[in-house]
This record gives C-alpha cells, structure tokens and sequence, in this order.
C-alpha cells in the first residue's frame, strides 16, 4: 500500500483557516480528507486542474454557500501544498489563478516541506467564547 499524501498549509491558508468559523472549518476539514485519501483520483465538483501544475479545491461555506477556491499543488515526496484561498465570484478567476500559480513557484524554490501541524479542535472553541 502507498504511503499517504500529507496536507501542508501556505501562510496565507493557515492565517484563513484560523479566522474561520469553527462550522466552515469542519467543512474545509472534510473536502482536505477527501484530497488527502483520493489525491490523484479526485475530481469535480471537488477538484479541479487549473495549469502547470496547479489545482484547486472547491467547495461552499456559510448559510449563503459561497464558492470558495483552495489551489494546490502535488509536491514531491507525496506532499498536497495548498497554496492560496479565494473566494469565486466570476465566472473565470483569472488573477486569483496566476496568483495561486505564483504561489505554486516560490513554494518550489524557496520552502522545505512544512514540520509543524496545524489542528483546531471543538475544545479550543469553546475556550474562546
């Protein structure tokens, strides 16, 4: 049996998450289980190819469902690096693709693979109220 791809979090991602309402943060916990274990087999409406290696990871948050966008790439060493986060509000995002693509280059030349863990638990939550 292969060995599991790992999830790691660009800054921009990991600050995002961590403003998120605890509800959407399960959600985007769930569609980042559903990459992590079906990584080159995932498709619509979930994933997405965008070019040169980027892809994205789409899914809906909050009672109004806005379409929300996570690029990402398949690093080596089995690696899913998610990049940047949008939300879609044209039909063809266009910037927020090239940025995401960007993003994708300066994690390749510039970063070793992530060594923390980020996890947000219900307990946290309830600390916060």
């Amino acid at each position: 049996m292969d060995t599991p791809y790992v999830i790691e979090i660009e800054p921009e991602v990991r600050l995002w998450l961590m403003n998120l309402p605890y509800n959407d943060f399960l959600v985007v916990e769930h569609v980042a289980e559903l990459l992590r274990e079906r990584t080159t087999t995932l498709g619509e409406p979930y994933s997405r190819h965008l070019g040169d290696g980027v892809r994205e990871l789409r899914f809906s948050l909050g009672r109004q469902g806005l379409a929300t966008r996570i690029p990402y790439w398949l690093a080596p060493d089995r690696r899913i690096v998610l990049l940047t986060v949008f939300r879609k509000t044209r039909q063809r995002e266009t910037a927020e693709v090239a940025r995401a693509k960007r993003a994708k280059v300066l994690c390749e030349t510039e970063h070793r693979p992530a060594h923390d863990v980020y996890t947000r638990t219900a307990d946290e939550e309830k600390e916060k109220r």
